[in-house]
């Protein structure tokens, strides 16, 4: 596309130094910024070709600009400035190209006979050295999310333009890679090649250990010519249909704590002085502890977000009709379904809630006690989803076992999967939590007065869990009975049958019962 512009006529008295074509910037000289606001205004046509005219005379002036002067012009298109011209003096008034792309489209328009540039010449010109360079664009447009699923494809590509003409190029060397927020190499894609300008290449993120922030750095060389460009992406675990659903699984949170839940060990004993299991609500405003010495469910309001110090007692459910040696329990995420596990009859119970998270409410629905159900069953714990339950069980054997549920939370479509033993760090298990994502398993028990950390490498899947570490509660509570973690995973609770009470930890680092710390 071609536009008008009048014949420019600029004096240019040339020293006795040689001239370098696109020589540009001299080390004690710089571009004054309204020089590159002129040639953006210019090129979005917001002034006339004059006023841009004024800036190139002042770099020429001013010895910053200093340009070789064709022997022979070309007048033909005298009358005529190429599109592209404009849009080179765009991309260096965003600081997108170098100062001599910007020089070679000037002397383009001198050679053309657009700009007229009067001269007297004392000394012959040296041989035109031509200088590349080349504009690069990452995930440009609507190509590619910056976001990805774990065992989901992650793609990206990179556009590569001759600065000079905006036409794409495929003789740039482009190098990939992905690396973590902390430097940490992730992978390496090596060279990526094309056919047309447009370079494209994808991965399948394999797993949890990619979650949240990574960063796409590539890397162009072009004649010399090297940039590199970084691109921040998301991965998170894909979340299962069924209900409840979100990210909020038996003994995890769904909400990060604040500082008010950073307090001293908060007794329940006026309501239970044989507590058994813990858990709260998706906000963390509501707590609730399961014992076997009342055989209920007492229920208590916060007054912030596991502000645990602020508890106060609001009601209780009585479970004796389905068993009197409760354990564990747990809730889907809209509170409309509890599940508790009753160690005297072997089972799970569940109960669905009129009113979420209001035990008041609860009406016994089911039990299930089929196949797979190990002897000793004590915890509990569901996926995102609610279609995955597992149940943790004591003793000489004992182990987590894996069902899956053809309906989410609903205890009837169980069947068994897969199960993973825990005896080998506790034998006797009372409590089971998971990390947000269920990549990460922790189990606490009172024969080692401890937490047991364990990764899987495939979340939610028992099968493929590793232990790691182990934390001991042993100086706060010497017969631990349940845990819960806030969202961020840096906040632990251990509920002790021994103090009728519960106990927080602050963990250094998200997840890892290494980092942990009691708060007196």
């Amino acid at each position: 596309m071609y536009r008008s512009l009048s014949i420019l006529t600029v004096l240019i008295i040339i020293s006795t130094v040689p001239i370098v074509s696109a020589e540009v910037i001299r080390g004690e000289s710089t571009v004054p910024d309204w020089v590159k606001n002129t040639a953006g205004w210019w090129a979005s046509e917001q002034i006339p070709d004059s006023a841009f005219l004024q800036g190139i005379q002042y770099l020429i002036k001013e010895g910053i600009m200093i340009v070789e002067i064709p022997t022979e012009i070309d007048s033909e298109s005298a009358e005529e400035v190429p599109s592209w011209v404009k849009l080179t003096a765009g991309w260096w008034a965003e600081d997108k190209i170098h100062d001599t792309t910007f020089v070679s489209g000037i002397e383009y328009l001198i050679g053309k006979g657009i700009i007229v540039v009067e001269q007297e010449v004392e000394e012959p010109v040296e041989e035109v050295v031509e200088i590349k360079d080349f504009y690069m664009e990452v995930n440009g447009g609507s190509c590619c999310f910056n976001w990805a699923y774990v065992g989901e494809e992650y793609r990206f590509q990179i556009e590569t333009q001759e600065s000079q003409h905006g036409k794409y190029i495929d003789g740039v060397e482009i190098n990939a890679k992905i690396i973590s927020k902390d430097g940490e190499l992730r992978h390496d894609f090596g060279e990526v090649t094309t056919d047309d300008g447009i370079y494209r290449n994808s991965i399948i993120i394999p797993s949890m250990d990619w979650y949240a922030e990574n960063i796409l750095s590539v890397t162009g060389e072009y004649f010399g010519v090297e940039k590199t460009i970084e691109k921040e992406f998301d991965v998170f675990y894909k979340r299962g249909g069924g209900g409840g659903g979100g990210i909020y699984a038996g003994q995890t949170g769904g909400v990060n704590a604040g500082s008010c839940a950073h307090v001293s060990p908060v007794s329940i004993a006026s309501q239970e002085v044989s507590p058994v299991g813990l858990a709260f609500d998706k906000t963390g405003t509501k707590m609730f502890i399961s014992g076997n010495a009342g055989d209920d469910i007492n229920e208590y309001k916060l007054n912030g977000a596991f502000c645990i110090g602020t508890a106060s007692f609001v009601d209780s459910f009585s479970i004796a009709s389905q068993d009197d040696t409760p354990d564990d329990i747990a809730f889907n995420r809209s509170g409309t379904k509890m599940f508790l596990v009753g160690y005297a009859g072997q089972d799970v119970n569940e109960y669905t809630l009129s009113t979420g998270f209001d035990v008041s409410t609860a009406i016994f629905v089911d039990s299930f006690n089929g196949a797979g159900l190990a002897a000793s069953p004590r915890g509990i714990a569901f996926d995102t989803s609610g279609t995955k339950m597992f149940v943790l069980s004591s003793g000489s054997s004992g182990k987590v076992a894996e069902y899956t549920l053809g309906t989410g939370f609903d205890v009837s479509t169980a069947s068994p999967v897969d199960s993973f033993s825990i005896a080998d760090q506790e034998t006797n298990a009372q409590s089971i939590a998971f990390s947000k994502y269920g990549t990460k398993m922790f189990v606490v028990g009172n024969a080692g007065d401890d937490v047991n950390e364990y990764t899987l490498t495939t979340a939610w899947d028992v099968s493929t869990a590793s232990f790691v570490d182990s934390f001991s509660v042993s100086g706060q509570e010497s017969t631990p009975s349940s845990i819960w973690f806030d969202g961020s995973g840096k906040t632990m609770f251990i509920l002790g049958l021994a103090g009728d009470d519960v106990n927080v930890y602050k963990l250094g680092t998200a997840w890892d019962v290494s980092t942990a710390s009691h708060v007196p």
